[in-house]
């Protein structure tokens, strides 16, 4: 009889993922997961869904665990998760910014393009950012334990190529040639435009401006 459920740590390994990259696919809804006893089980369905996305089509369980996807489908396996959607991370000791980034997103439309994480600790972000590699970083400066050109360093210790934007509140704190090194700086209050046209760009996405633009440009 064929097994029917996998423990998170048979999936990771069929993916080549963190098991904690797995229990978060199903915090977020992007893998369902059942309790069995004190274990989290994820169903055979739902392994096999991720195989298709990955890129593994048809290639039998035993034969997954560390295996390539191939060229034909290179660049398909991923820790972003199974929704294959452009990773943006805002990064801000202040709440009310995140606020502010999560409904831009929204209203402009970029969460049908973009999945969005938030973090108001920079040491935290960190942790993320080396679990899976974001397409797109917005980072504060001034910021407690860990500011953000400090937090910038160690980002592209892990991921060189990695693009961040700069929002902040102090551009006193940025030299020429250290705002050279970002892909754009802007200060707060952000303009919604040219954040919206800033990350499309950087994001290469085709996103049609909803009213909200215009109204607030």
């Amino acid at each position: 009889m064929a097994k029917m459920f996998f423990s998170t740590s048979e999936v990771a390994d069929f993916f080549n993922v963190n098991r904690v990259t797995i229990y978060r696919w199903v915090k977020e809804g992007m893998v369902k997961g059942y309790k069995v006893g004190k274990h989290l089980k994820i169903p055979l369905s739902e392994v096999e869904r991720l195989k298709r996305e990955f890129g593994f089509g048809d290639m039998p369980l035993d034969k997954l665990r560390g295996a390539d996807p191939g060229a034909a489908e290179a660049g398909k396996t991923s820790s972003k998760g199974p929704s294959h959607k452009k990773l943006v991370m805002a990064i801000d000791d202040d709440e009310n910014i995140l606020t502010f980034i999560e409904n831009a997103f929204e209203g402009l439309g970029l969460n049908r393009h973009c999945t969005l994480k938030t973090y108001a600790n920079g040491l935290e972000a960190v942790l993320q950012i080396g679990e899976e590699k974001p397409d797109l970083i917005l980072l504060d400066i001034v910021m407690p334990n860990l500011n953000g050109l400090e937090l910038a360093e160690k980002i592209r210790k892990m991921h060189r190529d990695i693009q961040i934007i700069i929002l902040t509140g102090y551009p006193e704190y940025l030299t020429e040639d250290e705002r050279g090194k970002f892909l754009d700086y802007m200060t707060k209050p952000v303009d919604v435009k040219k954040l919206y046209d800033t990350i499309v760009k950087a994001l290469d996405i085709s996103v049609e401006a909803s009213n909200g633009i215009q109204a607030r440009s």
